[in-house]
């Protein structure tokens, strides 16, 4: 039993070095997996809002005339806006990729 706890408390303190290195390259300004990163979690935040759009759940109920489409209509500026930026962060990328 000693051992399994030995195990579990190295793995913890595997992920969470593993954690903070990620973080780290993610905070350098010219890091690839930034760039990497940024995009997928653009096109990630359009996949969510479309989710979202087409879920029956919603944070306002449709029913309440005004109110309940504002959620939709939020849900969909906010994938606009996360495609736009994993656009031009890809295509950023690739510039820069190409331009060396």
């Amino acid at each position: 039993m000693q051992s399994f706890f030995h195990f579990l408390e190295v793995l913890v303190i595997g992920v969470a070095v593993l954690i903070g290195l990620f973080i780290v390259l993610l905070a350098l300004p010219k890091s690839k997996l930034r760039d990497v990163a940024l995009e997928v979690l653009g096109y990630g935040g359009t996949v969510l809002s479309a989710v979202g759009v087409l879920s029956p759940v919603d944070l306002i109920p449709d029913i309440i005339p005004v109110l309940g489409q504002l959620d939709d209509i939020g849900y969909i500026v906010f994938g606009f806006v996360s495609a736009l930026t994993a656009y031009f962060q890809r295509k950023r990328r690739l510039n820069e990729q190409n331009s060396v």
